[in-house]
């Protein structure tokens, strides 16, 4: 009886266990549900941290219910709900706030909401752009002269004081055209924050380029460009368009360590004529540890440029740990210039390098195509005139001038329909200050017109701008006209320093002695330098580059005296042509009595045979028999163009 009793009390304990262990209520845990914070354009997985264990079951599986729409690449507030079920089928929902805010990335960095976000910009180029799902491809037709020419761009992007950041870009292209991105401020006139542009050859498949950049103080706004525009070599734009298929874009900080960098100076270089090896005497030490077998150098140098350009090279050191110090290196590369105050390529014989392609799309609807002819000529096609005349022009800064001295700016040109122009010559680091008389709603015809405007610089110059403004110079100009320009420079006729105020230059002294005094240059004959036989023997000289046109009619004056009775010729000739002489006749002969100021003056007409870019205005003072010391003094000498006056 006690055995049954017992069975039957453990028969009645078991029962109560199992039903003990059935009422059992499993229990589920939440983990990574802290609201987080993320940077506009960051790519991430919604689920990464989030996770949910059951006190019976273990882990269980974690999905997504309800995104909220989230969008890495909107910023704003989004809840996502997740959901985690167990294997007895309970189901459990929880919410985590997600808040995306602008930051150092770029939106839409994968174009996967097509172009919303990104601008194509061509100020200075023509081209095209789709968004696709396989990212942007831009199609270009005219790259122009410059890498600002063609742009895809972005704005609204925050950079903070020190801290480092890191481009990556995948594109290619069938052409192998170049890329390089760099950073601007729109709250300060657009300045470049980069020392320059770096661009890389891309493959034609995908080809990946990095570019890093710390901030040396806080931007609000900083506008992200990726420069599409003539960079290197083969960037010139034939019969067939170029391609370039933009992957992604991407911009993420990273830790930056102090590398020591040497012989990373600053160089000056001439287009077409440097062979540089960017490895040649760089060293980079980490600490007390040299790490120059470990630098990396980003991007490329052109051979040729077609407008004065500063290119940088980056080295970077990337340690094992993953952080990265770097350096950039800068090169400025010019073009060789004839004299200091002509416009490169003034007549355009070698197309449109030198002159920068500008169609202001900032401000405006301007929209003009800009061609060489190849014949010493282009061709501007003004589609769009916008409503200034500055919103569209052909332009080039640069130019030199020096206060007290005269210049002419010279233009030639025709259209295929009559219409109006401004040309100007402003100073860029002044507020566009007006430099010279601006030449207002010029006629531009049917048939080539020359316009000249003849100016005396009130102080010096060293980047004067020159610029032909094709847009509506007054609000009523028509589309579709194209012009053609043959010519737009910069000339002078009359001599440098011809007054000989405190310097000799750009005189030269061949063969004589000669120092200023009292605003008078001086030549001394004596026993260390003598007169010769023939007047060639002994000058006084220039060629700086002053040109004479055909047709026109020139004065020469000099005033000049000496200290013994003496004869003196005053001539021009052309060093271009042989030392021709364009005015050497028996009107460039003057006797001088002795201590007697005398003015010499003649005038000539260039003919064909006169016409130059190089006049040399010279002293002979040489003369047989002038064997006695002596001095001669010149008080000026000067050259005026006094073509129709009367």
């Amino acid at each position: 009886m006690r055995k049954i009793i017992s069975l039957v009390i453990l028969l009645i304990a078991m029962v109560l266990l199992t039903a003990c262990q059935k009422e059992e209520v499993s229990v589920i845990t939440w983990t990574g549900l802290e609201d987080q914070t993320i940077t506009r354009g960051d790519m991430i997985d919604l689920l990464e941290g989030v996770t949910a264990t059951d006190s019976i079951d273990g882990n269980l599986t974690v999905t997504v219910k309800d995104d909220g729409d989230f969008s890495t690449h909107l910023a704003g507030g989004y809840a996502v709900i997740f959901e985690a079920s167990n294997e007895s089928g309970v189901v459990e929902e929880k919410t985590k706030n997600f808040n995306v805010v602008v930051g150092h990335n770029v939106a839409n960095g994968n174009f996967e909401l097509g172009a919303i976000n990104w601008t194509l910009d061509t100020p200075g180029g023509n081209a095209s752009v789709v968004y696709a799902a396989t990212g942007a491809t831009v199609t270009i037709s005219n790259a122009g002269n410059s890498w600002w020419g063609i742009q895809l761009i972005q704005q609204n992007v925050v950079f903070k004081t020190n801290e480092t950041y890191k481009v990556t870009v995948v594109a290619s292209s069938p052409q192998g055209r170049s890329l390089s991105v760099g950073f601007e401020d729109p709250n300060n006139g657009f300045a470049m924050l980069n020392p320059g542009f770096m661009p890389m050859t891309l493959g034609t498949t995908d080809t990946t380029y990095e570019m890093y950049y710390t901030a040396l103080e806080n931007y609000s706004n900083v506008k992200v460009v990726v420069y599409l525009g003539h960079q290197l070599d083969q960037d010139e734009v034939g019969d067939t368009s170029h391609t370039v298929l933009i992957k992604t874009i991407n911009i993420s900080k990273v830790t930056k360590v102090n590398i020591g960098f040497e012989g990373l100076d600053e160089q000056t270089v001439i287009s077409g004529d440097f062979d540089i090896d960017p490895l040649l005497d760089v060293t980079a030490v980490n600490g007390t540890t040299s790490v120059t077998s470990n630098i990396t150098v980003l991007g490329e140098l052109p051979i040729d440029v077609k407008v004065p350009s500063s290119y940088y090279l980056t080295y970077v050191v990337e340690l094992s740990n993953g952080t990265v110090g770097f350096a950039t290196r800068r090169f400025n590369v010019a073009l060789p210039r004839d004299f200091e105050y002509q416009p490169i390529n003034g007549k355009f014989t070698n197309g449109l390098t030198g002159w920068t392609q500008d169609v202001i799309q900032t401000q405006g609807t301007g929209e003009a195509t800009f061609t060489s002819n190849g014949d010493g000529t282009v061709n501007i096609l003004v589609t769009n005139p916008s409503d200034a005349g500055w919103h569209i022009q052909l332009q080039q800064s640069g130019i030199t001038f020096k206060q007290g001295e005269s210049y002419v700016v010279r233009l030639v040109a025709k259209a295929d329909i009559e219409r109006k122009v401004i040309v100007e010559v402003v100073n860029p680091d002044g507020g566009f200050a007006q430099i010279a008389p601006t030449l207002e709603g010029a006629v531009i015809g049917t048939e080539f017109v020359t316009y000249e405007i003849h100016f005396t610089a009130d102080q010096d110059y060293t980047n004067a701008k020159l610029g032909l403004l094709l847009g509506n110079v007054d609000g009523m100009q028509p589309s579709n006209v194209t012009f053609t320009v043959d010519e737009l420079t910069v000339y002078k006729y009359s001599p440098f320093n011809e007054s000989f105020s405190s310097v000799i230059e750009p005189w030269v002294l061949d063969n004589i002695n000669a120092e200023i005094v009292d605003e008078n240059i001086v030549v001394t004959f004596d026993s260390t330098k003598t007169a010769g036989n023939d007047p060639w023997n002994n000058q006084l000289y220039q060629t700086s580059g002053s040109e004479l046109v055909l047709g026109h009619t020139y004065e020469v004056e000099v005033r000049l005296k000496a200290s013994v009775a003496r004869d003196i010729r005053v001539w021009v000739e052309d060093p271009n042509n042989g030392y021709f002489g364009i005015a050497t006749g028996e009107n460039t002969f003057v006797h001088l009595e002795t201590d007697i100021w005398t003015i010499l003056t003649y005038t000539f007409t260039v003919d064909e045979a006169r016409v130059t870019t190089n006049a040399k205005y010279v002293i002979m003072l040489g003369a047989a028999g002038m064997t006695d010391d002596h001095t001669v003094t010149v008080d000026y000498f000067t050259v005026t163009d006094i073509t129709n006056q009367e």
